[in-house]
Formats: structure tokens, C-alpha cells, sequence
């Protein structure tokens, strides 16, 4: 089967941008491939997350619930990465994923994306800096955020007045 197809979806990833084909290869080759049944469940919220999926061809749909308890969901295809944070530390899930149609997955397990962090340090160099280059983008989101919720709050103050 040829890794082209991986290839190509992997290197349009935040966390993979930047890495040579040959690298992206490597990823895709030491990957499980999965294929799974319209309706089949990849995993219920609460399960361990040992790994991300990367979907190759197909629809998923991600069920979780919001912070007021209600449903929710979202419909993922192809290209999409779920669970990247299992590839760094072990938590459990916060949603289900279920497949919509026939859905064929890149299973990129933690403990072989921490083997090729440590056989390749270019790419651990690279994945550190996308990492570092998010969180600092959700550092300006909060910032913003606080900003808005300060103005709120002088509304509401003068408001009250």
C-alpha cells in the first residue's frame, strides 16, 4: 500500500508541517493502519488515550457533551487529527468517536511517536516548536479573552450604576 496518501495528510498537520518527506514516510510506515464499519465506535469517552487517529478516507462523528451537560456534535473526514494530546501524556478521553461511513484511520500510537522524537531530534525540534508556537497562540486567545471579559465587567459596573 503506498504512503503517499498518509504522507500527504500528515505533512498538512500543524504538528508534522516542516518535516522532510523522508521523516513523514517513516511516521506513516510505523503507523497502524485501521479501517472500521459505518456505526463502529473508536473509542467512549473515559477510555485511556494511548493515541491520535489521523482519518485517511471517511466520516467520523465526535459526541461529547457541553458545559451544561448537552449534547453535542461534531462531524470530522478526512485529513482531520483526533487526540493529538494523547501523543504527549496519558489522560483519558473527553468524547466518543464513531464512524459515519466506512472510515480508514493512521493510528499513531504515544509510545511510537515519543520512539521517533527520540531517533529523530530535527523532528522532535520541529514538533516542539509547532507545540510551542500553539501555546502561544492560546496564551493571545486567553489575553484577548480576559480583555473582553474586563470590558464586560466595566459594563455590567456602570450599568449597575
Amino acid at each position: 500500500m503506498s504512503l503517499e496518501p498518509a504522507t500527504q495528510l500528515l505533512q498538512k498537520l500543524d504538528l508534522f508541517a516542516g518535516l522532510d518527506p523522508v521523516r513523514l514516510e517513516v511516521v506513516a510506515f510505523t503507523c497502524e493502519r485501521r479501517e472500521y464499519a459505518p456505526g463502529a465506535t473508536l473509542f467512549h469517552e473515559g477510555d485511556e488515550a494511548d493515541c491520535a487517529y489521523l482519518i485517511l478516507e471517511g466520516e467520523a462523528v465526535m459526541l461529547a457533551h457541553d458545559g451544561a451537560g448537552e449534547p453535542e456534535a461534531h462531524r470530522l473526514d478526512r485529513g482531520e487529527l483526533i487526540g493529538e494530546t494523547a501523543l504527549f501524556e496519558p489522560e483519558r478521553r473527553r468524547t466518543t468517536l464513531r464512524a459515519v461511513t466506512s472510515l480508514h484511520v493512521l493510528r499513531i500510537g504515544r509510545d511510537m511517536f515519543q520512539r521517533l522524537l527520540g531517533e529523530f531530534p530535527e523532528m522532535a525540534g520541529s514538533v516542539a516548536g509547532r507545540v510551542a508556537d500553539r501555546l502561544e497562540a492560546v496564551g493571545e486567545d486567553l489575553a484577548r479573552l480576559r480583555q473582553r471579559l474586563g470590558r464586560d465587567d466595566d459594563k455590567k459596573g456602570r450599568a449597575g450604576e
